[in-house]
């Protein structure tokens, strides 16, 4: 409609401040009145159908379920319709508690069936619901259950860890856990799958003291689920300040058919140890030998390679010089 008569232009194409402030008001006017309304009618009380997530308590001793027909109920539920819409648009909250103690099983195989009527569980779920809801009904009828014997395996525990260390630090002993091994708890074939639990993963930078951890366990994704007998460990790391330092050391060489004289006769083993047992180092704890058998092996008859046969735990050689020595063999 290209020239519209004027009253229809004057609401079409709208001029001057006055008619917009009466449009302004009007639209004000109409959102209350559906805001009343919506109150009006959300206040009432509707009865109405709302699913809830079943928690099982109680359940048979030494058996895991492996299935369940139905872990949703339907409850008809009167309520005013605010609360009801709630629930409807939040469904992660509605979880209804279900005592399965009492429950009788009959055994197919290795199977345990079991079923219950909800009508036994009436009084119990609207006790759970807010005063001012009553229930009316619950569907199914009827729950029906299927069961395993529950088993019990040991497995280790590993610690999802990475360490990096402040200069001159690191590692003074083993990381320890507690407990290093845990219990679980579920059907043997899933349990038959798995043989060891991983730790949260954590990354520690610039280590410069010793350190004491809680770390989740990761509960593996299984069907049906396990149980764990912890769902937290302790790690304990010893971290320790550490220098270099040297010693010398004489080499013996084991007797075989002929007797063996080296040149030099010691070596100096350059030694990382932690400052704490920097005291404790004394060439008498370590044992080096040449390997005449490799050097035979590489083609050089007066030359052998120098190993470390014997050394503390608290230091770890890092350099040995020289890496090789003249001998000879003594008639």
């Amino acid at each position: 409609m290209k020239n519209p008569p004027k009253p229809l232009r004057r609401i079409l194409v709208p001029s001057g401040k006055h008619y917009r402030n009466k449009v302004s008001v009007f639209v004000i006017c109409v959102a209350i009145s559906f805001s009343m309304w919506g109150l009006i009618k959300l206040s009432r009380v509707y009865e109405a159908p709302v699913k809830y997530r079943i928690n099982f308590q109680n359940l048979p001793s030494d058996k895991v379920l492996v299935s369940t027909e139905d872990s949703v109920l339907t409850l008809y539920i009167k309520a005013r319709g605010l609360e009801l819409y709630s629930r409807m648009l939040n469904p992660a909250k509605n979880i209804i508690n279900v005592n399965l103690s009492g429950m009788r099983l009959s055994r197919d195989g290795k199977i345990f069936y079991g079923y219950v009527r909800t009508s036994r569980f009436l009084k119990e779920i609207a006790a759970q619901l807010p005063q001012d809801n009553s229930l009316a009904g619950v569907e199914p009828d009827t729950l029906k259950f299927a069961f395993e014997e529950e088993y019990r395996k040991r497995v280790p525990v590993r610690a999802d860890l990475s360490l990096s260390f402040a200069d001159q630090f690191q590692l003074y002993d083993s990381l320890k856990l507690s407990p290093d091994s845990i219990s679980l708890f579920g059907v043997k074939s899933v349990l038959d799958t798995i043989y060891r639990i991983k730790t949260e993963n954590k990354n520690i930078k610039n280590l410069n003291s010793s350190r004491m951890l809680t770390l989740k366990l990761i509960k593996p994704k299984t069907k049906p689920a396990i149980t764990l007998s912890t769902d937290t460990i302790t790690a304990e790391i010893s971290v320790e300040r550490f220098t270099e330092a040297e010693v010398k050391v004489p080499i013996t060489v084991e007797e075989r058919n002929s007797r063996y004289r080296t040149f030099p006769d010691k070596v100096t083993l350059t030694c990382r140890v932690a400052m704490r047992e920097y005291e404790r180092l004394d060439p008498s704890l370590f044992s080096v030998t040449i390997d005449d058998i490799e050097a035979n092996k590489s083609g050089s008859s007066n030359l052998a390679p120098v190993k470390v046969v014997r050394q503390p735990k608290f230091a770890r050689v890092i350099r040995i010089e020289p890496e090789r020595v003249e001998y000879l063999i003594l008639k």
